[in-house]
């Protein structure tokens, strides 16, 4: 039997899919020890970059899954999006992978600082990108007739979504761990701002984990 590009993209996506979940377990089990005010400033940092090296894993999953799926939804002849169209997705998502590893590798520079924000901008217009094409699917049958992909897409907007709030989250983290620095009663309002964003994204992360887990169950079992 031979292995063909489609089986190959499977597997990859299906890859991807464990390194997003996978990952993000990881790094929700490392952030409760940055967060422990009972550990040492130097602990908690060292703790905070292997966090951060981890999140890297569903940072490029979300990014590469994206053109993975509509390139295997082309090749099924259940998505209209081919040839330049699908292309552009594929330099696009790529050229966003890229960028945000430079972010990373980059951590505390300037270029770092410019990435993120435009990674921001990104993220937040991929999502509507994807709201509006799930919606419009499941409205019209059109670009996607069939009903498990719309909601795939709506779900993934969803991800999204939650993907950007826990971020947000991180700048009561950057401004605790400034006031933690200074010392005295500054550190302890610090804590409370680092552990008070710790509990709001606990809700959040357990509904992305279960969106994300549905999303791959919709692409395997196409239920509807």
């Amino acid at each position: 039997m031979s292995v063909t590009t489609y089986d190959i993209l499977i597997y990859i996506h299906t890859l991807l899919f464990v390194y997003w979940l996978g990952a993000d377990l990881g790094v929700y089990l490392t952030a409760k020890y940055v967060a422990d005010r009972n550990l040492k400033l130097d602990e908690r940092f060292r703790f905070m970059g292997v966090l951060m090296a981890v999140d890297m894993g569903p940072r490029t999953s979300l990014i590469l899954i994206l053109p993975i799926g509509f390139q295997m939804a082309s090749m099924l002849g259940i998505s209209p999006i081919t040839g330049l169209p699908l292309a552009l997705i594929w330099i696009f998502c790529l050229a966003w992978a890229g960028a945000s590893w430079v972010m990373y590798l980059n951590t505390g520079k300037p270029i770092a600082n410019k990435i993120g924000a435009t990674d921001r901008y990104i993220r937040i217009t991929v999502m509507l990108a994807m709201l509006v094409l799930g919606i419009v699917s499941l409205a019209t049958g059109s670009p996607f007739a069939d009903k498990w992909l719309a909601v795939k897409a709506l779900l993934f907007a969803g991800v999204m979504s939650l993907g950007i709030y826990l971020r947000l989250q991180i700048a009561d983290w950057i401004k605790g761990f400034a006031m933690v620095r200074e010392g005295g009663e500054a550190a302890d309002i610090g804590n409370d701002l680092i552990i008070a964003a710790l509990a709001r994204s606990k809700p959040a992360a357990l509904a992305l984990w279960t969106g994300v887990a549905i999303i791959a169950f919709l692409g395997k079992v196409k239920p509807f």
